[in-house]
């Protein structure tokens, strides 16, 4: 087994965006990315600090990210439990408190690390940043950062982390911790990226499963009606106008 040190990481995480079909400028559509690596995905919203957890199985990926934590944190949350899914070796369960990077934990660490160089890669960064801040003398601004969160879809914390490990960090950024909500308001963004969803919805073949076990008559009809009401779905009152038209 290799240790993986920062680079390896780097390397594995961008090797991993190619092996998806997501080149390394790009941002990453986080459902279709869940859906096309055929990974089991309950969003909902948790008690405690947990931000999720990752479940492997010979047959199965399954994953939990907690909804009662902003929107940026979810997606930094999918990237630690891709980590456990499908870098790290050896692999079965891990309730996970992503962004931590705690190096205490090992492995939570690696997680957290591959997150950061999955969501967030070099030459995607640098390519976002105007040449003037690039120069020599220049310096990062305020816009900028908030522009860079946004298209990848991270929070401040993590995007200040990243950009502080490859160096574009040449002073004191304390104060841009601050008024988050406010400043991404002022540069013209949404502030979707900030909040908690509280949102409880399942991303991949969940349905389908089920219906298949209930059709092979593996389950019967009141235990696919609970699984399915599980997600949201009552098959009993589904409440569905057919609008389809023939043509």
């Amino acid at each position: 087994m290799v240790a993986l040190n920062d680079k390896i990481l780097e390397v594995r995480a961008n090797k991993f965006r190619r092996l998806c079909g997501i080149s390394n400028d790009a941002p990453i559509d986080f459902e279709k990315l869940l859906t096309s690596l055929d990974v089991l995905t309950v969003f909902r919203p948790l008690t405690g600090e947990f931000s999720g957890m990752a479940l492997k199985t010979k047959n199965s990926n399954f994953m939990m990210v907690n909804t009662n934590v902003s929107v940026g944190r979810q997606n930094f949350t999918i990237g630690h439990e891709l980590y456990h899914l499908f870098i790290q070796d050896g692999f079965s369960f891990q309730m996970c408190n992503a962004g931590k990077f705690d190096k205490k934990n090992k492995e939570e660490y690696n997680a957290d690390s591959f997150s950061s160089y999955f969501l967030m890669p070099e030459a995607g960064i640098i390519k976002q940043i105007p040449e003037e801040e690039l120069a020599w003398g220049g310096e990062l601004s305020l816009a900028t950062v908030v522009k860079l969160e946004q298209y990848f879809g991270v929070s401040r914390t993590a995007m200040l982390i990243r950009l502080h490990k490859i160096g574009l960090l040449r002073k004191d950024y304390s104060n841009w911790k601050k008024d988050i909500t406010k400043s991404a308001l002022e540069y013209g963004f949404s502030d979707k990226l900030y909040k908690k969803t509280g949102e409880e919805y399942v991303v991949g073949n969940y349905g389908f499963k089920a219906k298949e076990l209930f059709d092979n008559g593996i389950i019967s009809e009141s235990h696919y009606n609970s699984l399915m009401y599980d997600i949201n779905i009552d098959i009993e009152n589904p409440n569905v106008v057919d609008d389809e038209q023939e043509i």
